[in-house]
């Protein structure tokens, strides 16, 4: 199967699921949109738009097509894996540990370990963007983000 038809039966999917999730949720009316309405109008695009790279993916010349292997061949995959990884563990124990330190651990891994920088800069960065980050949250939009069992 070549990359255009599996990536948009793919999102066919997923924009069938996000219309289904928006109906569930209920829609509401034009003057007073429900919690649906924005799931279901970005399914609803997300499903035409990959119905036409379907039906596109037919009409293209099989010569010119993609197959989903060669898409991967020479590429650095285990790089996203191990970013996917890590964001599954930040999310999972982003409760418990707090927003400061799951978000210095996944800075600092991906930093120094995927990105191969040097201490100073892995400290450094993700200090001021987590700095900023809680000062926005806290102050300016009053939400306040989960202090960990640590207590910060």
């Amino acid at each position: 199967m070549n990359a255009e038809r599996t990536g948009g039966l793919f999102w066919l999917l997923f924009g069938c699921a996000a219309i289904y999730g928006g109906l569930d949720l209920e829609l509401g009316t034009m003057q007073e949109p429900g919690s649906g309405f924005l799931t279901f109008v970005a399914g609803s695009f997300v499903t035409c738009m990959a119905s036409l790279i379907i039906i596109q993916s037919y009409r293209a010349d099989p010569a010119v097509s993609v197959r989903v292997a060669d898409l991967w061949k020479g590429k650095k995959w285990k790089r996203a894996v191990a970013i996917t990884i890590l964001i599954a563990l930040f999310i999972l124990s982003f409760e418990t540990l707090g927003f400061f330190l799951c978000s210095l651990a996944l800075l600092i891994i991906i930093m120094r370990w995927l990105e191969g920088l040097s201490w100073k800069l892995c400290l450094l960065v993700p200090s001021i963007a987590i700095g900023t980050t809680y000062v926005v949250f806290k102050f300016f939009m009053k939400i306040s983000l989960p202090a960990g069992m640590f207590g910060f």
